[in-house]
């Protein structure tokens, strides 16, 4: 153990003079590293709210109040309050903020290009390994219990939901090895590597002959060899510590197998995002009906650790506008929080409608994750 203690501290010795940690001025800019590193977090997670900020950078809550002080100084970011609640100011870049990050993500893009330039393909995919391999190992583990607590089994468990998921409380509904792993193929398209390498993800795309693989992840995702991207978008990832009040009620019920084809029926017609015949099997779902008829739906998809997605939200054509969305996720929400667990969903980035409800049932954003499909070629 010692000698590897000291391979970390060497190692950390070097890496904060190569990214210029210490300096004054990050890549010649007119701000050091911190500030480089919040700009980028808002960057992909606006609108965030400072406590995700403060949650994903470690930071202490009166320095990073003060860093967000000198970004409002600067005119970078704004905060108006939100029209769905007006306790909330979420924090989004300004057209200058915009601006400063680009030069920053551009310098850094460039210099790392620069230093790469100089290694062979082969070394470059070493080195590409093993960082993956190193950030895995060190991130429950190089940080104090309460932080990691907070990180590797809070919040950063939805960098890689489906992952998580499938490898842990999800694992009976998926199939593959330990280096890859997808749900059944009649339960949903969903799948993740263990680590996003080259040689993880090709044993993703082994799971699948025919059909496509939907991956979600907050890295990007190269195609592995073998597979084309089909499609992908950026998605807001949103995730609730309670759920806002409604004096509104509608008769509702549990759905289980029986409602298996009136289920996929409905979501056929309205396409809430990817659901088959056994999509039912996640579990969590409750609907409306009308003389018989299922009108509406919401349920569960995936459980990473003690979160749980809100998913498969739909009503029939001719009954929107009356509530019926907001009312089931709200059930659905109150039922994962009474079991201990916290609820997150997604969104399209650019559903400005969506995410305003979604903010008016109480979750916040989170950050920002690529929604990325592949198949086989």
């Amino acid at each position: 153990m010692d000698q590897t203690i000291e391979a970390i501290r060497a190692f950390n010795r070097f890496y904060t003079r190569y990214v210029g940690a210490l300096d004054a001025r990050f890549l010649g800019s007119d701000m050091n590293l911190p500030d480089a590193r919040l700009l980028l977090e808002i960057a992909q997670r606006e609108p965030v709210q400072a406590n995700i900020l403060q949650d994903e950078l470690g930071l202490d809550r009166g320095y990073l109040s003060r860093m967000v002080g000198r970004f409002e100084q600067r005119e970078w970011i704004s905060r108006d309050r939100s029209a769905a609640d007006n306790r909330s100011r979420p924090i989004r870049l300004t057209p200058a903020g915009r601006t400063a990050f680009a030069v920053i993500d551009h310098r850094q893009h460039d210099v790392i290009a620069a230093a790469l330039s100089r290694l062979t393909p082969a070394e470059q995919h070493d080195l590409t390994e093993a960082l993956s391999l190193a950030r895995r190992l060190l991130a429950a583990t190089a940080m104090p219990r309460a932080v990691a607590d907070a990180s590797v089994n809070g919040l950063e468990m939805l960098d890689r939901p489906v992952w998580n998921a499938l490898s842990g409380r999800q694992a009976p509904l998926s199939i593959g090895t330990r280096g890859a792993r997808r749900l059944d193929p009649a339960i949903g398209p969903f799948g993740a590597a263990r680590g996003n390498t080259a040689r993880s993800l090709g044993m993703l795309a082994r799971l699948s002959e025919t059909d496509e693989i939907w991956l979600i992840e907050k890295e990007t995702i190269a195609a592995p060899r073998g597979t084309t991207i089909v499609r992908s978008a950026e998605c807001l990832q949103m995730v609730a510590s309670h759920v806002s009040e409604r004096d509104q009620h509608f008769s509702f019920r549990d759905l289980e197998e029986a409602d298996a084809a009136d289920m996929l029926a409905l979501a056929t017609l309205t396409v809430p995002g990817p659901f088959l015949a056994g999509t039912w099997r996640l579990g969590g779902f409750v609907g409306i009906h009308d003389n018989g008829r299922l009108v509406a739906m919401a349920g569960e998809r995936m459980k990473p650790g003690h979160f749980t997605e809100i998913s498969g939200v739909c009503t029939h054509p001719d009954y929107r506008g009356r509530g019926y969305a907001g009312f089931l996720m709200r059930v659905i929400a109150k039922r994962i929080l009474a079991r201990g667990e916290r609820p997150f969903l997604h969104s399209y980035a650019d559903n400005a409608g969506a995410i305003a409800l979604y903010e008016s049932l109480g979750f916040r954003a989170h950050q920002r994750v690529t929604a990325t499909v592949i198949r086989r070629t």
